[in-house]
């Protein structure tokens, strides 16, 4: 019972740290495939900033050592988009940006964050 106790206790203390990356918004996870691609869901009300700290808070949030590259492609993708409901009834995803990070190694810092502007613009239209 000592034994269980103290490696519990152990566990709570170091295993399960995260970085919190200043500027990131909640985000919920819309898709993913459980290999190399993921697709988060933001709020139509999110800024560039916010959307790029936030890409880079999923990258480290969803990485896995249980993830596997598919057809060779050893890198994952997260990429975030937002919903808009341009008319009643019709709703439209709207793709802000995507991260792409290595999955081989944990502490990735070749992590690369790509925005669509022209798309980030378009909320603030509606």
């Amino acid at each position: 019972m000592v034994v269980l106790t103290v490696g519990i206790f152990g566990l709570g203390l170091g295993l399960f740290t995260s970085t919190k990356i200043p500027g990131a918004v909640r985000f919920s996870l819309a898709y993913d495939n459980g290999a190399n691609q993921a697709v988060i869901a933001l709020p139509p009300t999110v800024t560039a900033s916010e959307v790029e700290a936030t890409l880079q808070q999923a990258a480290r949030d969803l990485f896995s050592y249980g993830r596997v590259g598919v057809d060779g492609d050893d890198q994952l993708t997260i990429r975030a988009r937002a919903l808009l409901h341009p008319k009643p009834g019709v709703t439209v995803p709207l793709y802000l940006g995507e991260v792409k990070r290595t999955l081989k190694t944990k502490d990735d810092s070749e992590i690369k964050v790509e925005l669509f502007p022209k798309n980030i613009a378009q909320l603030k239209k509606t």
